[in-house]
């Protein structure tokens, strides 16, 4: 006679291959992990050549191999937050932190508020470029979370007009581990800050194969517990 698989059994192998299905394409479980860095050194005043910091990650140890969400935090010390124009830049991906905040047709130099400690996330509900319109320093430090400027142009023509493009999505689907380089100017005279910090907090998932031996543990499980076959 011919041998058939256990109803039961069959439902356990189901259950598994279903399990590997839905958690290699829909739900991975995330992790979110925070690295801070601390820089306290002086940004050039009045120069394009500003100040580049680059760290290495990795979180292979942690495995992390794909990047769903990323938040930039910034804390800088004294100088004009008009002036400054800052990206982050990681494996081909690219995005535009600060590009002279409060710069329009009307205002050539931007904000004169000295310092921000800020968080960026692509979920922020204003951009950062025109904080004024919804929180005004009155000369001190910006704080709070932003969207990033976006705008991928020249810091000395850059307007508020201008399109966005250049947002932290571009990361996003990306190995996080690697080197992460911040680049911060202050591009125009006046006063000279200090980049305390910056951090990056990922949210991340495992590698899908992960979660294939997960589904493919789950099956096994069933066979063992239910009798490997039963004959008719």
């Amino acid at each position: 006679m011919m041998n058939r698989i256990n109803p039961r059994i069959r439902t356990g192998l189901v259950c598994g291959v279903a399990m590997i299905t839905s958690l290699g394409a829909y739900g991975q479980t995330s992790t979110t992990v925070t690295n801070t860095f601390t820089v306290n050194k002086s940004i050039p005043d009045g120069s394009a050549s500003g100040l580049s910091d680059t760290r290495h990650l990795d979180l292979t140890g942690q495995n992390l191999f794909k990047l769903t969400y990323l938040q930039v935090s910034l804390n800088v010390s004294g100088g004009y937050n008009g002036d400054y124009y800052a990206y982050l830049v990681h494996n081909g991906g690219f995005a535009v932190l600060l590009n002279r905040a409060g710069k329009t047709s009307v205002n050539s130099f931007g904000y004169a508020d000295r310092g921000l400690n800020i968080t960026l996330s692509d979920g922020g509900a204003h951009d950062v470029h025109n904080y004024q319109d919804f929180q005004n320093p009155a000369g001190g430090v910006l704080t709070g979370t932003w969207a990033p400027d976006g705008r991928n142009f020249d810091p000395s023509l850059v307007l508020d007009t201008d399109p966005r493009s250049a947002f932290l999505s571009s990361f996003v689907d990306g190995d996080p581990s690697g080197d992460w380089t911040l680049f911060l100017a202050d591009v125009d005279f006046g006063d000279q800050g200090t980049l305390v910090s910056w951090s990056l907090t990922m949210t991340a998932v495992p590698e899908p194969s992960t979660y294939a031996l997960l589904g493919l543990g789950l099956g096994a499980f069933a066979l063992v517990r239910n009798g490997r076959w039963k004959k008719s």
